[in-house]
């Protein structure tokens, strides 16, 4: 299995013009992800390290080491994206103002609104660091305020400087979270600042993501949720669109990426032990329902190349696959997802499958979809994946694949996967 997470994202990323998100941050994980698409007219392609799923893959280890994550963490430190430990509302102090709850410290994702006079607007984001709490759009700050509680227990927000709002402007909105804590609701109130008065007030997601290179969402609750950077539906030079994919969750559960390109749920008994540092998809040791965007016909040989005139739709995919000497698939099954055509079956990975990847470690196994710039996927001789291939309305499609840390577990994991996948919604632009 292969993730995006590589060392030549980060580079671009650091090298990336403009101010980051959050000053303290080096590499501010999606924002600078995100800007890497812009400039890469200027310094070229990246290129993702071929990683394959494997507990034993110590060669793609090796591979990423020595592509230099060594040197990334030379130069930057893990962000601090969640709260203090002590969770507990400080009291209000003498003047009747309370400073910010631990509980809303995290970064909250939100929709894009409409802002006068901003032109790039993708996006619309709380972010706390140092006692300001900024509302970035996607192309910067749009205002940043000094929050605290007041006496009622509503969010004040006091303009600190620069942006759509005059310094010392005040606002005061009620506000709520979910039991679970991450679903943020603020409601409308009453503001010196018109633009933060219109765009303040809605429904934010938590962002607890313990990988350092992401700001996924995290610990999950059973709930509704929607992807803030995931786009299945590719149209030129890409932006966040939160809701792009939409989905439904028990409890117990987590999402633990989403890029781009790559969309991510796990086990939240799994995803607790989690350290943040590793690659949380390449080990070949977790269960995992991950959703590749577009697609495409991998080479047998491991290049970073698609197979030549092999189509990236549903019945393209589906037909090289069914005709792949290296593969064996189970009939399959047609359905719908989110009222879209779908296919799922098993793959398998032949046993008498002998290609290899990686010249100077050799391991045995087939390569299957890949993204250029983005992903390389392969399965192990003798592993198996669940997949669901789903058209969408605009050409596009979109891979999800089930995957366990155990083979043997892997159709009791997709029957407990498969509510989850059937809530799946993939809205138009």
């Amino acid at each position: 299995m292969t993730t995006p997470r590589d060392f030549d994202r980060l580079m671009e990323a650091f090298f990336e013009d403009g101010p980051a998100l959050l000053p303290d941050r080096v590499v501010e994980s999606i924002r600078d992800d995100v800007d890497r698409i812009d400039v890469r007219a200027d310094v070229g392609s990246w290129r993702n390290p071929f990683m394959l799923r494997s507990m034993f893959a110590a060669a793609v280890v090796v591979a990423v080491l020595l592509g230099g994550f060594a040197i990334y963490t030379a130069i930057t430190q893990p962000p601090d994206v969640g709260p203090p430990t002590d969770s507990t509302a400080p009291l209000p102090s003498d003047d009747g103002l309370g400073a910010l709850p631990a509980d809303l410290q995290y970064p909250f994702l939100g929709p894009a609104k409409e802002i006068p006079d901003i032109s790039r607007i993708d996006r619309g984001d709380l972010y706390f660091e140092n006692g300001v709490l900024r509302y970035e759009v996607g192309g910067g700050s749009a205002f940043s305020s000094i929050p605290t509680i007041t006496a009622d227990g509503d969010l004040r927000l006091t303009t600190s400087f620069g942006g759509v709002c005059a310094e010392g402007d005040e606002g005061t909105y009620p506000w709520s979270l979910s039991p679970g804590g991450t679903i943020l609701t603020i409601e409308a109130g009453i503001d010196d600042c018109g633009v933060r008065g219109q765009v303040i007030p809605g429904t934010y997601e938590r962002s607890a993501c313990r990988s350092t290179e992401n700001e996924c969402l995290g610990e999950l609750e059973a709930e509704d949720y929607m992807s803030h950077f995931f786009e299945p539906r590719p149209l030129g030079e890409w932006a966040a669109r939160h809701g792009a994919l939409a989905f439904t969750v028990p409890s117990g559960w987590a999402a633990y990426t989403d890029y781009p390109d790559v969309f991510g749920l796990t086990p939240l008994d799994q995803y607790v032990a989690f350290d943040g540092e590793d690659c949380y998809d390449c080990a070949g040791d977790r269960d995992l329902i991950t959703v590749l965007g577009q697609p495409g016909a991998a080479t047998e040989d491991c290049l970073e190349a698609n197979v030549p005139g092999i189509g990236s739709d549903r019945r393209a995919l589906l037909d090289w696959l069914l005709g792949h000497p290296g593969l064996q698939i189970t009939p399959p099954e047609n359905s719908t997802i989110g009222g879209f055509p779908a296919s799922s079956f098993f793959v398998e990975a032949s046993e008498d499958w002998t290609g290899t990847c990686d010249e100077e470690n050799p391991f045995e196994a087939v390569p299957i979809f890949y993204r250029q710039d983005s992903y390389h996927w392969a399965l192990n001789v003798g592993m198996r994946y669940h997949v669901t291939l789903v058209d969408l309305d605009d050409g596009s499609t979109v891979a999800i694949v089930v995957d366990t840390a155990d083979d043997a577990d892997l159709e009791s994991f997709v029957e407990t996967a498969r509510p989850i996948i059937e809530s799946f919604e993939f809205p138009a632009r």
